[in-house]
């Protein structure tokens, strides 16, 4: 193989692997976000439940639609975070396998003897 064509090779293993790492940190990205809304929902939820004062929201039961709705939004973030964490998995996978053929193509090159070249 000649070399010039191993370094070239080399540098798109290289550029494999930062984007399959920059996936993985978008996807770490949208994770943290979910879970920030998670937890602003439940802290809402545990300032409601630990207020006691006078509330026509709570006299009329509409504070029960208000529970059933943010429920429904911190199970649907579940699902969502979910998805992702299998996502993240995948990729994990494909980036572990493109950041080995990047070392090994690279230690290769750097074996690879000059004279080579045409």
């Amino acid at each position: 193989m000649i070399r010039s064509d191993l370094t070239r090779l080399a540098y798109l293993a290289a550029m494999k692997r930062d984007v399959d790492l920059q996936q993985i940190s978008v996807i770490a990205t949208q994770m943290r976000n979910l879970q920030c809304d998670i937890d602003i929902l439940r802290s809402k939820l545990q300032t409601r439940d630990g207020d006691f004062i006078f509330d026509p929201a709570r006299m009329s039961g509409v504070d029960l639609i208000w529970r059933q709705w943010v429920d429904s939004k911190i199970t649907r973030h579940q699902s969502g975070m979910a998805e992702l964490a299998l996502a993240r998995e995948l990729l994990l996978d494909r980036a572990r396998l493109s950041f080995a053929r990047a070392v090994a193509l690279k230690k290769l090159n750097n074996k690879c003897p000059k004279s080579n070249d045409p």
